[in-house]
């Protein structure tokens, strides 16, 4: 469904950020973008997205090199697309459905009597059940974070893009992220992208793996190939060294 090519960019002050970034995201699976911080994986998600344009390179969809397009036509072919950004990006000044329902009122698809009923029958499939008039500040970081997956999946995309969608979240909250996720690539099919330096989040629900570093595509492959992976600094990366405790580390025991 979605294939790189070459794909370089670099920022305003010429920084070559990805470099000559090539692999392809299987169809109805979850692809996970994984790296340290800088490494470029939020950059790349972006270009995908269509927020960033790549400095060189070619971004193919259903067989469609968007790179040559018309902006109309890259933005119809990307319209089976949606990302949950880092931290939700939710609106403050909405309530939970209101946010959800804020694609329906853009699509103006559906008339006004139903976008409340659709927007609570998509809180439901979050697992957010009787929400639907809590303000975004009574809600803690993992239901804003659902609310946003629901806000996301009021487009009925095909493919869904995640920035970090688990980072600063308690491991339980993390879980039901994780879960939900899985779910819905289960239930509806979605290609799913998630970029993530956390590697408990990756490895629960991703199929397929691409690891970044300093730009560059160091692996792109499966779990078990990923953890037998030669490369040093990705063995550091996975199995990073155990602590050594000192004496003092020891005194409350």
């Amino acid at each position: 469904m979605i294939l790189l090519k070459n794909i370089n960019f670099f920022s305003n002050d010429a920084q070559h950020i990805l470099k000559n970034i090539t692999f392809d995201i299987p169809t109805a699976k979850v692809t996970a973008i994984i790296g340290t911080s800088g490494s470029g994986k939020t950059t790349l998600l972006r270009i995908i997205a269509g927020l960033y344009e790549p400095t060189s390179g070619e971004i193919w969809i259903d067989g469609q090199n968007l790179t040559v397009l018309p902006k109309t036509k890259q933005q119809q072919v990307r319209s089976k697309m949606a990302i949950v950004f880092q931290h939700g990006a939710l609106f403050d000044s909405l309530t939970a459905w209101e946010n959800v329902a804020f694609p329906l009122y853009e699509q103006g698809a559906m008339p006004l009597s139903k976008v409340r009923e659709e927007a609570e029958k998509l809180l439901e499939m979050v697992d957010l059940h009787g929400a639907a008039d809590l303000s975004i500040d009574r809600c803690s970081g993992g239901m804003q974070m659902r609310i946003a997956i629901a806000r996301a999946l009021a487009s009925y995309p095909e493919i869904i893009l995640y920035d970090e969608p688990s980072s600063g979240l308690d491991p339980i909250a993390r879980g039901l992220i994780c879960n939900l996720i899985q779910k819905q690539q289960v239930q509806q099919r979605m290609t799913s992208v998630l970029v993530t330096h956390q590697l408990s989040a990756a490895f629960q629900i991703s199929n397929h793996f691409v690891f970044l570093y300093e730009g560059e595509i160091l692996f792109e492959g499966a779990a078990d190939e990923l953890m037998t992976a030669k490369d040093p600094y990705i063995q550091r990366f996975i199995q990073p060294p155990s602590r050594s405790y000192r004496a003092t580390d020891l005194v409350h025991f």
